[in-house]
C-alpha cells in the first residue's frame, strides 16, 4: 500500500506545476528515499553522517511549507514556529538537566552538535512532528484538534522512541513504572501535553484535499521508516505497530473525504 501511494504521489508532484511552490516537499521525498534505502537495507556511510540532522531540517521545512500555503497570516505563522521551536527546546534542556518533565535521559551527537546537552535539530524535529500531527487532525474546533494533535504525536513517538534508543540517538536512564520498552510513561504524557497546548498557536485551517493527502503521506512515511528500522534492529512488535498505525492514519484521511 505504501509503495503504491509513494509511486502515485511522487509522480503527481513531479508532473504538477504546483510542485514549484513545494520545493521542500520534493527535496524531502528524494532525501527520504535515499535515507530509507541506506538505513533499512544497507548502512549509512561515515561521510554521510550529517544526513540525519539534515533530514530533520528538511522534515520541518517540508511541513512548514505545506501549512504555509494554507496560512492567511504569514507573520503569525513564523512567530508561532519560533515559539514552538524555542519552547520545546527549552523543555528538552530542562528535562536533560533535571529529569522533568520527560524523564531522565541524555542525547548523543547523532542528531547534530549538542547545545546545552540537546542537539539543535531537536527544535526543528518538534516543529515537523507538531505540524504533521496538527495537519492530519480535525479542524472543526481548537479543543478537539488539540486532543487529536496530542494523540497523533504520541502515536508517532510510540514507534520513533524505541527505535531511536536502539540506534543510540538518546538514552533513557530510569524507565520508572509503566514503562514502554524501557521508556517512562512521563515521556509520552509530556509529548501529548506539549502537542495539545502548542496546537493552540495555530488557527483552524480549511482542509485542502491535495495538501491533506501530502501531509498524511509524510506522516505515513515517518511511521514506515521507523517501523522498518524496528524490524531491522529486532523490535518486531514495534514494526507491526507501525504498519497498524499507517493503516489507521490512512483511515483518518479517508474519513475526512468519505463523501
Amino acid at each position: 500500500m505504501i509503495y503504491f501511494l509513494y509511486k502515485n504521489y511522487t509522480k503527481k508532484v513531479v508532473d504538477n506545476v504546483e510542485s514549484k511552490q513545494m520545493r521542500f516537499f520534493l527535496i524531502f521525498l528524494i532525501w527520504y528515499t535515499i535515507g530509507f534505502i541506506l538505513q533499512v537495507f544497507f548502512s549509512v556511510p561515515e561521510f554521510l553522517s550529517f544526513s540525519k540532522p539534515v533530514f530533520l531540517v528538511l522534515y520541518a521545512c517540508c511541513l512548514a511549507e505545506l501549512i504555509w500555503l494554507q496560512e492567511n497570516s504569514k507573520q503569525r505563522f513564523v512567530i508561532s514556529l519560533l515559539v514552538v521551536a524555542l519552547s520545546t527546546y527549552a523543555v528538552e534542556v530542562i528535562s536533560v538537566k533535571t529529569g522533568f518533565p520527560f524523564g531522565s535521559y541524555h542525547y548523543s551527537a547523532a542528531l547534530g552538535p549538542l547545545l546545552i546537552g540537546v542537539p539543535f535539530t531537536i527544535a526543528l524535529a518538534w516543529v515537523g512532528v507538531l505540524l504533521n500531527s496538527l495537519g492530519i487532525s480535525t479542524q472543526k474546533g481548537k479543543f478537539v484538534r488539540a486532543l487529536e494533535t496530542g494523540i497523533w504525536i504520541v502515536v508517532l513517538d510510540l514507534i520513533l522512541d524505541p527505535v531511536a534508543v536502539s540506534l543510540n540517538f538518546w538514552t533513557w536512564h530510569e524507565p520508572g513504572n509503566f514503562a514502554y520498552f524501557d521508556i517512562p510513561l512521563s515521556n509520552f504524557v509530556t509529548w501529548f501535553v506539549l502537542g495539545a497546548l502548542l496546537s493552540y498557536l495555530f488557527p483552524l485551517y480549511q482542509k485542502d484535499k491535495r495538501r491533506q493527502r501530502r501531509i498524511t503521506f509524510i506522516f505515513q512515511l515517518m511511521l514506515l521508516l521507523f517501523g522498518m528500522l524496528a524490524f531491522r534492529v529486532g523490535l518486531t512488535l514495534i514494526g507491526f505497530f507501525s504498519i497498524c498505525f499507517v493503516i489507521l492514519v490512512e483511515g483518518r484521511y479517508r474519513y475526512d473525504y468519505r463523501k
